[in-house]
């Protein structure tokens, strides 16, 4: 039977967090096993330390994974530079029963020109990129965070500290190595201990966040076997009960409760053995209303909501925007799990909670609402799906970057120009198509026009150099 494996190659000098979420996102992509394969010799003469100590460092990076991650240490084998087809070329020679595929990172996408024999390479083996490069269709993709391992020795280098980035042991072993100029000037914070019950999209993304931070959770708790299963892949135990597991297993710091908003947990005198802080990740109802039954001091009891979208199980969570609701000593108390997240926290009191939450699902939704009809309208124009799509992403993209590059005066069209004619032939014309999108278009163009700064324009149709934008060079 053919054994699917991917292989990550890469410098790994040092390996970070970025890597661990990598190295998840391919075992979920369906591949048997995973082979990080660490560069011996930099084809580009790029120095790095010591191979056994790269080596080294993915194996306490990526232990927690199971045997079906493997350190392949095949390029400390071979002659001269690591050139990736040769390991290829050897792996295949070595394993023919094992059907491999080409785990690219963002980093290394630049170079790709400059490998040795890329074409034959490409025709070798299917590639499988990871990051925000830019790939051609028909290849694989997944996106991780943008972490860098040269800001990490870079931090090393000048004293800073780089724990966020790194799995614990990792750092342990960099500083005790002295790598990267590292010193011991400060010992780092243990990491939080939690708990996760709920293990939905949010609980899910929370546990593989916490896990590739270094920071596991002590155990989570969920009713379903098949969201259980899935902790168990990051050797998190997994219970159906959270008030059993809260009994039977360590003492955690906090308790992340990850349920649905009409959740209420509840507990019988005398449950409490310890204090924890409970969360909940909800936004419908204040911390009071969610765990009214609990028995625990409102200082206890906070809010902590994703602002933002979670589409999986599998979302990295980490650098996200969370909106807190609590009180000052919650607010406090809760930093430590906010930095192990590397999240930002925004505040909103518990009076403002659904207007706030309401803003972002508008700023979060509002523009895939209208790029969904613009494609739907330029598809039944004539133009190809496909095109349609490219051409609405462009415009959006154009669009922001002078919205970011001159606030207000980036907005282009006829409201800005205050050209009524035009934008009354626009609605005209939309109200013959799609009554609704037309009546979208009015709407805007009324909001639009009580904040938009107006341009000036004797031209209804400026030319180049002559509208909102600065010519492109």
């Amino acid at each position: 039977m053919t054994t699917s494996v991917a292989l990550f190659g890469g410098s790994f000098n040092p390996p970070h967090t970025g890597h661990a979420q990598v190295v998840l996102h391919l075992l979920h992509a369906g591949f048997d096993e995973v082979w990080v394969v660490p560069a011996c010799v930099h084809p580009f003469g790029k120095e790095m330390a010591p191979f056994p100590q790269r080596a080294e460092m993915l194996r306490l990076a990526l232990s927690d994974f199971g045997p079906k991650v493997r350190i392949c240490t095949v390029e400390s084998e071979l002659p001269g530079p690591s050139r990736t087809i040769e390991t290829v070329e050897e792996l295949i020679r070595r394993h023919p029963d094992h059907h491999f595929t080409l785990a690219l990172g963002e980093d290394q996408v630049p170079d790709l020109p400059r490998w040795h024999r890329i074409e034959a390479l490409r025709a070798l083996v299917p590639f499988f990129f990871v990051g925000r490069g830019p790939w051609t269709p028909g290849e694989a993709a997944v996106r991780i965070p943008d972490y860098s391992s040269s800001e990490i020795r870079r931090r090393f280098a000048t004293g800073q500290d780089a724990g966020a980035f790194l799995h614990r042991r990792v750092h342990d072993f960099i500083v005790a190595a002295k790598l990267y100029g590292a010193s011991p000037v400060r010992s780092q914070p243990a990491p939080p201990r939690t708990a996760i019950v709920g293990l939905g999209r949010v609980g899910g993304s929370l546990l593989m966040t916490l896990c590739t931070a270094g920071a596991a959770p002590l155990w989570c708790a969920d009713p379903d076997p098949e969201r259980r299963a899935d902790a168990q892949q990051y050797h998190v135990a997994a219970y159906d009960d959270w008030m059993l597991a809260y009994k039977a297993a360590p003492e955690v710091d906090f308790l992340l409760f990850c349920t649905p908003d009409s959740w209420r947990p509840e507990v019988r005198p005398g449950f409490w053995t310890t204090s924890p802080l409970c969360l909940h990740t909800g936004g419908m109802h204040r911390p009071s209303e969610v765990f009214a039954h609990l028995g625990l001091p409102p200082e206890r009891l906070g809010i902590l909501h994703p602002a933002r979208a979670v589409p999986s199980s599998r979302t990295s969570l980490s650098g996200s925007l969370f909106s807190v609701t609590g009180s000052a000593p919650f607010m406090e108390r809760i930093l430590p799990l906010l930095e192990c997240l590397q999240a930002t926290a925004v505040p909103v009191a518990e009076e403002d909670r659904m207007v706030f939450h309401a803003v972002c699902a508008l700023a979060a939704n509002g523009s895939q609402v209208l790029e969904q009809a613009a494609v739907d309208l330029f598809s039944r124009l004539g133009i190809k799906p496909g095109a349609s799509r490219d051409l609405v992403r462009r415009l959006v993209s154009d669009s922001l970057e002078a919205w970011w590059l001159l606030g207000r005066a980036g907005f282009t069209g006829p409201w800005v120009r205050r050209d009524e004619k035009t934008a009354h032939s626009h609605e005209k014309e939309l109200m013959l198509m799609e009554p609704g999108v037309a009546k979208i278009y009015s709407d805007l163009k009324s909001e639009a026009g009580r904040w938009l700064v107006p341009i000036a324009q004797t031209d209804p149709d400026p030319g180049p150099g002559d509208g909102n934008l600065p010519e492109k060079p």
